[in-house]
């Protein structure tokens, strides 16, 4: 019991920070794909984020792991694209995907913030990244 006290503590403290959109915000398109990433790599991928609210001024951007909710990939809060594509690279305290032997399913967060920092609308996307090593061909012998 000792240590859920301290726990307890720590992960309302990590979830204070993050507000959520209002209910009935609208909620953003979000797309990427690990298509031609490298494993463990600090080039984030290209973002399209679609349906950004006129008044929104930035964009914060989070990579987590869905299986393990306290393993993030950096926290990123950009002006909004002109195009609602981030390149990329277009994330500076990005880390990408780095398992060893196994698939794991990671989800692109994205939260259209105003000007005083509010949340209008949010969206995420999750994808599944598999190690190349553990990539098979396809019956073709293609990848």
């Amino acid at each position: 019991m000792r240590l859920l006290v301290p726990f307890a503590a720590l992960l309302a403290t990590a979830c204070a920070g993050q507000q959520s959109a209002p209910r009935g915000a609208p909620e953003l398109g979000v797309e990427f794909s690990w298509q031609g990433a490298q494993r463990c790599t600090d080039v984030s991928p290209r973002i399209a984020v679609t349906d950004v609210p006129p008044a929104a001024r930035r964009l914060r951007v989070e990579l987590v792991d869905i299986d393990s909710a306290f393993t993030r990939h950096g926290v990123n809060e950009i002006p909004v694209p002109p195009d609602g594509v981030i390149p990329a690279g277009g994330l500076k305290t990005y880390r990408g995907p780095c398992p060893s032997q196994q698939s794991v399913v990671y989800e692109m967060r994205v939260a259209a913030l105003d000007e005083g920092g509010r949340v209008l609308a949010q969206g995420s996307h999750r994808e599944t990244y598999t190690p190349l090593n553990l990539r098979r061909p396809s019956r073709s012998g293609q990848r």
